[in-house]
Order: structure tokens, then C-alpha cells, then sequence
């Protein structure tokens, strides 16, 4: 075999193995825990939305991606195949709570008008929805 050839076969072999590492750590790395992760944010339902409503671009890269911790009323308990929702402030003005699945069974109790702080990941505004936050986990129910 001639030396070109072997060094490319080289060459090859360890970029198909840090190219196959690489993709197993990316789709094996552990999860984000939302529960032990401190808050970036603490404010009120209403004050999120007021952030984005006035720039939302400013309001994504701000809170974009962040754990933000949210007190409202709750105005709606929107039940789909995605779980369990909370819509706090209201439905005009709303951040949309997606509680995390494995929180569901702690939930279930809170009641329309009662008030709620749940802590969660910012996914940014929707024009429908409002602030979205994921992964859900209720710190405190009045």
C-alpha cells in the first residue's frame, strides 16, 4: 500500500471516530434540571410580560433560554397531550406555564383564581400564547 493512501486511511479513521464521539456525548448528555437550578429571574407574571411586550427581541435575548421564576394568578388550566398549562396574569396578557411531567401529580390541586409560583425555561413570546415557559415545577401555591 502506498504511504498517501495509508496516511489518508489515517486521517479518515480519526475523523469517523471524534465525528461518532462527538455525536454519542451531544445525545447523551444529561438533561438540564430545571428544580435545581437557581432562578436568573424572580418577578411577577405581569412584569415578564410587560418586558416582552415592549421589545421583544430585547426580551428573548434577556431571557431567552434562562430559568425565570414567575408569581401570577392563575386564569386558566389548559389541558392537552402536551400536560398539564397554567396561563397566568390573563389571557390577553399571559405567560403560558408547561409543567414538567414528572411535577404533574403536585399540580392538580391548584384551583382558577388562586395564585401560583412556578419556576421554569424561558422559550421565548408567542403571539398566541404569550411568555412561554417549559418545564415547569410549582414552588408555591396561596
Amino acid at each position: 500500500m502506498k504511504l498517501g493512501l495509508k496516511i489518508i486511511l489515517i486521517i479518515t479513521g480519526f475523523i469517523l471516530f471524534f465525528g461518532l464521539g462527538a455525536t454519542y456525548y451531544v445525545f447523551n448528555k444529561p438533561h438540564r434540571n430545571i428544580a435545581k437550578e437557581r432562578p436568573a429571574f424572580i418577578m411577577e407574571a405581569s412584569e415578564l410580560f410587560e418586558e416582552f411586550n415592549m421589545n421583544e427581541d430585547l426580551g428573548n435575548k434577556k431571557f431567552g433560554n434562562q430559568v425565570i421564576q414567575v408569581s401570577g394568578k392563575v386564569t386558566e388550566i389548559p389541558m392537552d397531550e402536551n400536560g398539564i398549562s397554567f396561563i397566568l396574569n390573563n389571557s390577553m396578557e399571559a405567560v403560558n406555564c408547561t409543567i414538567d411531567v414528572q411535577y404533574e401529580d403536585k399540580v392538580k390541586k391548584i384551583k382558577l383564581g388562586g395564585k401560583v409560583t412556578l419556576k421554569g425555561k424561558c422559550d421565548g413570546f408567542d403571539m398566541i400564547m404569550g411568555v412561554v415557559l417549559i418545564k415547569c415545577i410549582l414552588i408555591e401555591k396561596k
